[in-house]
């Protein structure tokens, strides 16, 4: 079923943090799931692909809420970084440790 080959393909891409992967995948995703018709009463399979999709979804958003923490830090480290050069310069170039 597409839908477990989706969640399938969600999972793999979050391993790897291909983010171009889960932007395609989230695409297809949302692409699938409008031309999907559902049964009036879903099969247990199609309940265990939403199941599976659903949990591969919140994996996704969770690794990517993460990896957007992990660069606002470095972008923050960054921008204190870029502080200290510019002080250093603004000095002359002399060691910050010789002043009081």
């Amino acid at each position: 079923m597409q839908l477990l080959r989706l969640a399938q393909g969600l999972r793999q891409a979050g391993r790897h943090r291909d983010w171009r992967a889960l932007q395609r995948l989230d695409a297809d995703l949302g692409a699938a799931l409008r031309g999907w018709t559902p049964s009036t009463v879903p099969s247990e399979l199609e309940r265990q692909a939403l199941r599976a999709l659903g949990e591969a979804h919140a994996e996704a958003r969770q690794l990517c809420r993460d990896e957007m923490q992990a660069l606002e830090q470095t972008l923050n480290q960054m921008r204190e970084g870029r502080e200290r050069w510019r002080a250093y310069a603004a000095h002359g170039g002399q060691q910050l440790e010789d002043q009081p």
